[in-house]
């Protein structure tokens, strides 16, 4: 499931530069080749996520489809071999958010506030505090 839509990608880049990204002549976009970035932008995010959230997430909140036209956009550009450094910024920032998110760091906000459904088999890996240590082990 995609997380952003051509649309969205127009909002970011024209339409003249996305068919420079995605035709070899021509000047209307490739859908193909969009809908194959931005589905390869929403495996990306699901493998984030999905260490919390159920995933592919049943609505979209706006920070994924933001982090959805972002990966997606950079892969139209990495196709080229050539990738603006503002786009490349913005790819690294969002898998870091991604990274963020998956160490528990962070949290998507749904478009009500809530987070996304949380995932059933998500363990907390805490530990509780000591009790032994060289210290007080004397002292048994």
């Amino acid at each position: 499931m995609a997380y952003c839509t051509e649309d969205d990608l127009l909002k970011m880049i024209s339409a003249a530069e996305l068919a420079e990204l995605t035709t070899e002549s021509g000047e209307a976009p490739d859908s193909l080749i969009m809908a194959e970035a931005m589905s390869a932008a929403a495996a990306e995010i699901d493998a984030c996520l999905g260490v919390k959230y159920v995933v592919p997430l049943a609505s979209v909140p706006a920070q994924v489809r933001t982090l959805a036209v972002d990966l997606a956009i950079y892969r139209l550009y990495s196709r080229r071999s050539v990738v603006p450094l503002v786009r490349q910024r913005q790819y690294e920032a969002a898998v870091s958010f991604l990274k963020q998110v998956a160490e528990g760091r962070m949290v998507i906000v749904g478009p009500s506030g809530e987070p996304p459904t949380v995932a059933k088999d998500v363990v907390d890996a805490g530990s509780a505090s000591r009790i032994f240590s060289r210290n007080t082990l004397g002292d048994w």
